[in-house]
């Protein structure tokens, strides 16, 4: 699971904005999350978990505890697409992200090399997106860190960049008042919507964390037929902005 730089600088210099520029827009209380998504051989998948939990876990523990980063998960597949696990940390600044990369790939080959080989052996493939917050249950910037549950629901959406900040409007007004109300009746533990940085095609995440699977979904549910019954327009207009999308379901592990 070493992560090195050269990737990610490529991609960086790749951006149409300077990296100079998107700095000096960078604000800490938006901070940003740096997900890397897998595709694992699944007969071996629960083996790599072993090796996280072991090697990796408690690295990653430390980071948060001496503030290299300021949270960090690994989730599990149940139910999706084709990436069997990912691995997320979170970080205020672009700088304070990719300086974690850098440290935490070092403490991870200084711990356990073979490992880590063992591991990239399992998961020998991967797909790389930095995320932004824009907006949650915590309010807008917001990144939930703390009783994240154990299920969550992911919703990866391709969307027309010339009007993706109308739907970030659209979540932060309309669909973020309904979400709101289901994590202060208990229903959901928390939820976020972010802003693609760098990576693929995805341009907004809509991430959702409750107790279970079940729940979840029936949450979910339940908050897509009210904005169906109440906003229909901003639905729909939502729609035409972000067109087509993946959905994951994860299990939380870390």
């Amino acid at each position: 699971m070493s992560r090195r730089t050269v990737g990610i600088v490529a991609l960086l210099g790749a951006l149409v904005v300077p990296v100079s520029a998107w700095a000096q827009e960078e604000e800490a209380e938006r901070p940003f999350v740096y997900s890397t998504y897998y595709y694992c051989d699944v007969a071996d998948q629960e083996l790599a978990d072993m090796l996280v939990e072991t090697v990796h876990a408690p690295i990653y523990d430390a980071a948060v505890e001496d503030g290299t980063i300021q949270a960090w998960g690994w989730l599990s597949h149940n139910t999706g697409g084709k990436w069997r696990r990912a691995l997320y940390y979170i970080a205020p600044t672009t700088d304070a992200l990719l300086a974690a990369q850098k440290t935490l790939a070092e403490r991870v080959d200084e711990s356990s090399s073979k490992a880590d080989a063992r591991f990239t052996r399992i998961c020998g493939a991967h797909d790389d997106y930095i995320w932004r917050s824009v907006v949650g249950s915590g309010g807008p910037g917001s990144v939930e860190t703390a009783n994240p549950g154990d299920a969550g629901i992911s919703q990866y959406m391709v969307c027309k960049m010339s009007k993706q900040e109308r739907a970030d409007e659209l979540v932060e007004t309309v669909f973020g008042p309904v979400y709101d109300a289901q994590v202060e009746a208990g229903d959901l533990v928390s939820w976020g919507w972010l802003e693609h940085s760098v990576g693929g095609k995805y341009r907004r995440l809509l991430t959702l964390r409750g107790k279970d699977h079940s729940s979840l979904l029936n949450t979910w549910g339940a908050a897509i037929n009210a904005l169906n019954q109440k906003h229909a327009d901003e639905m729909n207009e939502f729609g035409d902005i972000c067109y087509t999308h993946q959905d994951y379901i994860w299990d939380i592990v870390h």
